[in-house]
């Protein structure tokens, strides 16, 4: 019987050690993990500005319509199309993965821009934005 009562203590014992430091570790965890970021892209006539940006993994890109003229903001493999943006519409898109993904306007096809996801170069200049169009989530797998 005191066997047992002496296992018991040494077990109590053994986790009253191990759990904190278990707890750290995942709070550690966490703090590596930077917290998704909203930027903002303005849609000029006729020019996307910053036309190249780059953002980590969750991040999401708010592109905004600040011409006097219609946009739409369209991948150029087909992943994501805003439609018609009038003056003061927006539309955003959450990246996940990595990879550099290319986008232009379908009614003015010489205004294009990139998307760079992870790979640490220098974000877009974050602006804080409110959502007036769509909002679309997108993986960025295969680029």
């Amino acid at each position: 019987m005191k066997r047992l009562s002496g296992l018991v203590a040494l077990s109590i014992l053994a986790l009253l050690i191990f759990v904190p430091s278990a707890g750290a570790q995942q709070n550690q965890d966490m703090m590596v993990q930077p917290t998704p970021k909203v930027w903002s892209v303005a849609i000029e006539d006729f020019y996307f500005e910053p036309a190249n940006a780059a953002v980590q993994t969750g991040d999401t890109i708010m592109w905004i319509n600040k011409g006097s003229t219609p946009h739409t903001v369209t991948s150029d493999d087909g992943q994501f199309d805003s439609e018609v943006l009038k003056p003061g519409d927006s539309f955003m898109v959450t990246f996940t993965g990595e990879g550099t993904l290319t986008y232009h306007c379908e009614i003015h096809p010489s205004m294009t821009g990139s998307v760079s996801v992870g790979g640490g170069a220098a974000p877009v200049e974050q602006q804080p934005a409110a959502p007036t169009g769509g909002d679309m989530s997108m993986p960025m797998s295969g680029y």
